[in-house]
């Protein structure tokens, strides 16, 4: 029995979503066959077979998966896939008839005796971590009237909330902080271990069921969704805010070229030293990281992110929800569908059809001591 991991280097990335099983379920397979493929938020991962043997899988189709656990098993008879999957459903069976023990490790039941955490309520589908004692300890017992309060701003100056108090923040605060209109006031997080803490000063107030009551308050003026990993989370806030009546403001760092005729949707982050070139449309919510460059009369749709250095050529079409990686170039006249992931380093000279993905060859670099004369 041999399990089939992801393989992956993509350290952004504890999950992804399977895509696609190239092979069926029982399926006799060799070493080296194309099973799956994983898609998370800056690649397109194939999953082959680490050895011959039969496929049990262990995951469905567009099913989210953890990146570390397994999502087949290899047997190399079937007499042993029978045996597997009979001992399974035996356990299966017992586990429904009595309750079911508390997945957790050894530091975490330590901890959880440590806060008065009862790890029997923590329905977490997985092995309990430290990390999850902690957050259940500090959501039940947060004040919010022990919560920071959102910062002011000088009449005049537009307050900004940001969903999201992860990298994507620390991005978005900095940009903001060479704005003369524009001030971080308030960070929202759906990560209890954050709330009270900051953000390059920025308090982080409490969770996102906040937003609406904190705007009606009158604490900010706009929001701008600091979160770049996900393009789905971007347009679930996106549209939460639109909901609640919440404008979404645009964050552009200084650095950035903006041609006179380019037309901007609201809620876009755009990043140092990125361009956006005469004629460019853009939507909403977009997450451009540095370097992106969009040249002449492209369309650029809603909901999207890039890695850093994505450069376009002209009247190029990109559609919503659109994920690119890092270093990706774009021929002129292209249009990628809804949807559409693109990996890191690819070169797209030819459309890409709506929820399709392009996939690149990852080429191993390996690292030897220099040449050095004489020698």
């Amino acid at each position: 029995m041999k399990p089939v991991i992801v393989p992956t280097s993509d350290v952004n990335s504890e999950h992804g979503v399977l895509v696609a099983w190239f092979v069926d379920d029982g399926a006799k397979v060799e070493a080296d066959t194309l099973l799956a493929e994983i898609e998370t938020s800056k690649a397109v991962l194939e999953v082959v077979a680490p050895e011959a043997g039969i496929v049990l899988h262990l995951a469905e189709r567009l099913q989210e998966v953890p990146l570390s656990e397994p999502i087949a098993m290899l047997f190399e008879t079937s007499a042993d896939l029978t045996e597997y999957v009979r001992e399974r459903e035996t356990r299966a069976a017992a586990e429904a008839e009595t309750p079911a023990p508390v997945r957790a490790s050894a530091k975490a039941v330590r901890r959880g005796e440590e806060l008065g955490v009862d790890l029997s309520t923590l329905q977490l589908g997985r092995l309990i971590t430290v990390k999850d004692v902690e957050a259940a300890f500090r959501e039940t017992r947060v004040d919010q009237d022990a919560l920071p309060a959102p910062l002011t701003a000088q009449p005049g100056v537009q307050r900004i909330l940001l969903i999201g108090g992860a990298l994507g923040a620390t991005q978005v605060i900095d940009i903001l902080a060479g704005s003369a209109t524009q001030r971080a006031v308030a960070i929202v997080d759906d990560d209890p271990q954050r709330w009270g803490g900051d953000v390059h000063g920025v308090p982080i107030v409490g969770g996102t069921d906040r937003l609406a009551a904190l705007f009606d308050e009158g604490a900010y003026d706009a929001a701008i969704i600091a979160i770049g990993t996900s393009v789905e989370t971007r347009r679930r806030f996106r549209e939460k805010c639109a909901e609640a009546g919440i404008p979404l403001a645009n964050a552009i760092d200084p650095t950035a070229k903006i041609a006179t005729d380019v037309v901007l949707g609201h809620g876009n982050i755009i990043c140092a030293f990125s361009h956006l070139a005469t004629g460019v449309r853009m939507g909403d919510n977009n997450f451009l990281s540095a370097y992106n460059s969009f040249d002449h009369h492209s369309r650029i749709g809603s909901d999207n992110a890039t890695g850093p250095s994505c450069v376009s050529s002209g009247k190029v079409t990109v559609g919503d929800r659109v994920r690119l990686g890092t270093g990706i170039f774009i021929e002129p006249n292209v249009v990628l569908g809804d949807g559409v992931v693109v990996a890191s380093g690819a070169v797209i000279v030819r459309s890409v059809p709506a929820e399709h993905a392009v996939k690149t060859k990852v080429v191993t670099t390996t690292v030897v001591p220099p040449r050095r004369p004489g020698r």
